[in-house]
């Protein structure tokens, strides 16, 4: 299921992805919760504040040099997880986790219905009776509004380096999006030292469909929120779909 090589960007990734609007949603979930299985965990930006908070965490991502950021950052706040490098269609656990999390609407990463069904059933595998699954997809009304084949600006960040300036373009995203992103680092001069293009690929998944899919493998909906305040799913406003699913 790779559509994107996250190894690419791994060396500054946590210098351009440093949102934290998820967080204290996520660690609202932890009391009570045995054993959390994070899926898509990257470089840690959820991870870190979930361990400090006191998850017990299994930390899953499919790009290798991303979990060598994730165990620096481990091993430098003396912090403990799990860490393994595998792909949502191969996870290989039976029955071990309270809970699942896949955070920053990376299910939308499988491309298709068969392996996204796929995913879903491993996930609800890897869940004990009665565990649970928080799922963060786009919104793919208000998501494809903005995919009309412009280039637009992300921001600039100051590296050691120089300043990385950050842009992208999207086109299609009926179903799937197909996202160009650029990296360009400057030195002080304003002189272009070197540029990154990351090529990506998501799919914009219907409501209805993956509802469907969630209770064709067993998974009963809990609850569908439109934001991480909580507050509930309006169609034609709500930016995500955070869905609670839960193990029959």
């Amino acid at each position: 299921m790779k559509n994107i090589d996250y190894d690419i960007v791994a060396d500054f990734y946590d210098i351009y992805v440093n949102t934290d609007y998820d967080i204290e949603f996520f660690k609202s979930l932890i009391p009570g919760k045995r054993r959390i299985l994070e899926l898509t965990s990257g470089t840690g930006r959820l991870s870190i504040p979930l361990i400090e908070a006191g998850a017990n965490l299994a930390c899953v991502d499919q790009s290798p040099q991303m979990l060598k950021k994730l165990e620096m950052k481990l091993r430098r706040k003396n912090l403990q997880a799990e860490v393994l490098c595998m792909d949502l269609l191969n996870i290989q656990y039976n029955s071990a986790f309270d809970m699942a999390i896949l955070p920053f609407q990376s299910f939308m990463e499988i491309i298709g219905k068969e392996d996204q069904i796929v995913a879903l059933d491993r996930i609800h595998q890897a869940l004990m009776q009665g565990g649970s699954f928080i799922c963060t997809m786009h919104n793919p009304v208000v998501r494809r509004r903005s995919v009309d084949g412009a280039l637009r600006f992300v921001g600039h960040f100051e590296t050691e380096a120089g300043t990385l300036a950050v842009s992208g373009v999207e086109t299609g995203g009926k179903p799937v999006v197909e996202r160009y992103q650029y990296f360009e680092l400057y030195d002080e001069s304003g002189q272009l030292q070197s540029k990154r293009m990351l090529k990506m690929r998501f799919e914009l998944i219907n409501k209805n469909e993956f509802r469907e899919m969630a209770e064709s493998v067993g998974f009963k909906i809990q609850d569908l929120f439109g934001n991480y305040d909580r507050s509930g799913y309006a169609e034609e406003t709500s930016p995500v779909m955070i869905w609670v699913l839960g193990k029959r």
